[in-house]
């Protein structure tokens, strides 16, 4: 079970009440769970913790597992890897203080269902996520009924993605044999997919400056031999053009992957391109 700082928060506002009890939500919203407090001690489940033990994880935007200690679901390994939870919404992933999704103007499982409806994921699609992270884009083409193949070569995003609730389903899928999970780098692995393999790809990259191979003409011409005939691109891209220097970073990445022979347009938020082959 994972409590968060939101829901400790209300433990501690219970305390200077001198309530006795408070139901919190455990598992990032997922689970009520009635709490019991006696003089500085909070009981939750079978765990008992001083009261400044629930203060520290206050203190802290994080989730934390429930251990005889606490354990804020967060490491260092080359990079700083953070469940980092939000506000009443499903959580994202943090690399070195860095979000990994949209959590502005939507939640992360918000734009995960635009990105299916963008590109009408349905049952008779084969679909490549591409860069799995915490996986609710491939759980929301799972959903469809698609045949769903994602690729994420960080062993850390996918350990984080293991104490997340919220990922549970994409687990249960690669169980069953529904999703197929590739842990390698994108740029190699495309490369051993055989031509027209895919109807959909999902391409949701980390910034350039973590990734650059993955907006290069050449993997696009990857991505575009991989895909059927008929078949549709959503590459996310954002904007971080906009505020450095004027670029047009989307415009570039367009004109990329026109020249290997995608025809393409922009989304409606300007943030991603659709491309059809």
């Amino acid at each position: 079970m994972i409590i968060d700082s939101f829901e400790a928060e209300k433990i501690i506002v219970a305390y200077q009440k001198k309530l006795t009890s408070v139901t919190i939500n455990l598992d990032l919203g997922l689970v009520k769970q009635a709490v019991t407090i006696k003089g500085n001690e909070v009981k939750i489940k079978d765990f008992v913790y001083d009261i400044k033990t629930i203060k520290k994880i206050v203190k802290n935007q994080a989730a934390f597992k429930l251990e005889e200690k606490p354990r804020k679901i967060a490491f260092f390994d080359g990079a700083y890897y953070k469940l980092e939870p939000i506000r009443g919404t499903v959580p994202t992933i943090e690399i070195d203080g860095i979000r990994m999704h949209r959590t502005k103007h939507m939640t992360p499982l918000e734009d995960a269902e635009r990105k299916i409806l963008y590109v009408n994921i349905n049952s008779s699609d084969t679909v490549l996520d591409i860069c799995t992270g915490l996986g609710y884009t491939a759980i929301q083409a799972h959903l469809k009924k698609a045949k769903v193949t994602t690729i994420e070569k960080d062993p850390n995003v996918l350990e984080i993605a293991g104490f997340n609730p919220y990922s549970r389903q994409l687990f249960e899928g690669i169980e069953k044999g529904k999703i197929t999970l590739i842990n390698d780098n994108a740029a190699d692995a495309v490369m051993n997919f055989e031509s027209e393999s895919f109807s959909v790809i999902l391409h949701d990259p980390p910034r350039f400056s973590f990734a650059g191979e993955l907006y290069a003409e050449e993997f696009y011409a990857e991505l575009y031999r991989i895909l059927k005939s008929g078949g549709r691109l959503l590459h996310y891209v954002g904007n971080p053009g906009s505020k450095y220097r004027g670029k047009d970073f989307v415009k570039g990445v367009q004109n990329r992957l026109n020249l290997v022979g995608f025809r393409t347009k922009k989304t409606p938020d300007g943030e991603s391109v659709l491309g059809y082959r």
